[in-house]
């Protein structure tokens, strides 16, 4: 087999999940596995280099497509090199532009023998939601992330009621987190419990109502001065076990469109340190049901693929009332995730029949309505001539924009800025590109910015006729059949 050894840009403020799961699968890949043979390879260089693309890959059973949203390079070299390689891909966000283009892309390209990396129940299903095709072809749980978990630890005692309860956070500080729900709960629990709240929070500031110093007045101007709130910037995915340790609880309020597991749910687990979340996405499957809270969703509003979102709200009363009267336990999802290394190395290995029908796991009933409401305006499904047409006029801005010479930067920059359809989000891209290697590991850069190339601007929305489910008591709506438009 062979990959990209995959390196986060080090100049990069934060990591994303993406860009762990992929340094996980290159970790996994280091270490020696029976029976095969592992060759890693330098992803640009197999695009800009025709002789070195046939060495590498007329030489390998298995690509392992470890780059982020650009799988549909190796589909596009396999086809015109005449090769006959498998190819393993992933999908890391729900409903966003980049992965989106991905699959539309790689679809003419399919072969039975490739298969697609899910993180959870509930991304499989939206993946059969949106393309329906992947129906016939393999789609399997097996994403390592356990991969460099310390040991297990014992789960520190709770605090004596005289000392602060801490309320953790780990990830973006970002409204489509619902980070500001969470400011809202501490401000309640400290306003009408019987004891101290503290927030300690965790990452990469994504909104201007959530900066640190806005909280801070915020909580101040509520509670008065007291230590309700600590903020620490990024931390590198080694350092955040010591936060854990310091945490009582994790929050989870997030309803964003990118979710598709929930990575902190899982370390959290593996921590010892009990979760209270939103039911959306993937929660369901990993925390335990006592302290999921319902959520009321945002039905007939269009939301832009290009963008991150929060999809619904949950109640802050709702959180509060778990913490303060639902005895916490932390949950077990870790213990199946130490299998899914081995199960990646099955993947590998083409041993997938097992594994797929291993991960026909039935949704729960909140998460089907939820994806029976999703309805994305996608366009047609390419053939394969336009899928060729695509990514020949995507290849040389792909790589024109990791140039190491500035004025070749530049000049796509400013191709970029007129194309673009969304030139705040351009501008911010190029910015963060001036400062950083501005390579494709910056998951949410290139990717989306060549969607402005071919002219692709998916938009979804949750559809308006509520219903109630019972499971979660939010309101819901019933799904409509909605078809494709042409792409122009």
């Amino acid at each position: 087999m062979t990959l990209h050894d995959y390196a986060t840009d080090p100049y990069l403020r934060q990591k994303d999940g993406v860009n762990l799961a992929h340094e996980n699968i290159a970790s996994l890949c280091r270490q020696d596995h029976a029976g095969v043979d592992i060759v890693f390879h330098d992803f640009n260089r197999l695009l800009s280099d025709a002789d070195y693309a046939v060495e590498i890959l007329s030489n390998t059973d298995v690509v392992v497509a470890n780059v982020g949203p650009h799988a549909h390079y190796y589909f596009y070299l396999r086809a015109q090199h005449g090769l006959d390689f498998a190819i393993i891909r992933d999908v890391r966000t729900a409903v966003w532009s980049g992965y989106l283009l991905q699959e539309h892309l790689c679809q003419p390209y399919l072969r039975a023998s490739d298969t697609l990396l899910v993180a959870s129940v509930y991304t499989r299903a939206v993946c059969h939601r949106l393309f329906p095709h992947l129906r016939h072809h393999a789609l399997v749980q097996a994403y390592p992330l356990t991969v460099g978990f310390p040991a297990s630890q014992a789960r520190r005692p709770s605090p004596d009621r005289s000392q602060p309860l801490v309320l953790g956070y780990i990830g973006r500080l970002s409204e489509d987190k619902n980070f500001h729900d969470i400011v809202e709960l501490l401000i309640r629990l400290n306003e009408h419990a019987d004891r101290t709240y503290m927030l300690l929070a965790c990452g990469d500031v994504h909104s201007g109502s959530c900066d640190p110093a806005v909280i801070s007045r915020k909580i101040a101007a509520h509670l008065g001065q007291g230590e309700y709130f600590r903020y620490l910037p990024t931390r590198s995915n080694g350092e955040i076990w010591a936060l854990y340790e310091q945490m009582d609880v994790l929050l989870f309020p997030s309803t964003s469109n990118l979710e598709t597991l929930g990575r902190v749910l899982v370390e959290a687990s593996h921590a010892g340190v009990p979760v209270v979340c939103g039911r959306h996405a993937a929660a369901v499957e990993l925390v335990p049901e006592a302290q999921l809270c319902p959520v009321t969703y945002f039905t007939g509003q269009t939301f832009d693929c290009h963008g991150d979102h929060p999809l619904g709200t949950i109640a802050v009363e709702d959180m509060a009332e778990v913490i303060m009267k639902v005895p916490l336990r932390s949950g077990s999802c870790h213990e199946e995730a130490r299998f899914r290394p081995p199960r990646f190395m099955q993947v590998v290995t083409r041993d997938v029949d097992g594994l797929s029908k291993d991960s026909l796991n039935l949704l729960h009933p909140s998460q089907q309505q939820f994806v029976d409401s999703l309805e994305v305006d996608l366009p047609h499904p390419l053939s394969l001539v336009q899928a060729d047409a695509a990514i020949r006029k995507m290849l040389p801005r792909f790589l024109g924009l990791q140039s190491q010479d500035r004025s070749v930067r530049e000049d796509h920059w400013a191709e970029l800025l007129v194309l673009s359809r969304r030139p705040d989000r351009t501008r911010r891209f190029i910015e963060a590109a001036r400062h950083s290697r501005g390579d494709f590991t910056n998951v949410g850069g290139i990717d989306m910015e060549l969607c402005h190339i071919v002219g692709f601007y998916p938009s979804f929305h949750l559809a308006p006729d509520a219903v109630r489910c019972k499971v979660c008591a939010s309101p819901w709506v019933n799904a409509r059949a909605v078809r494709p438009r042409p792409v122009v």
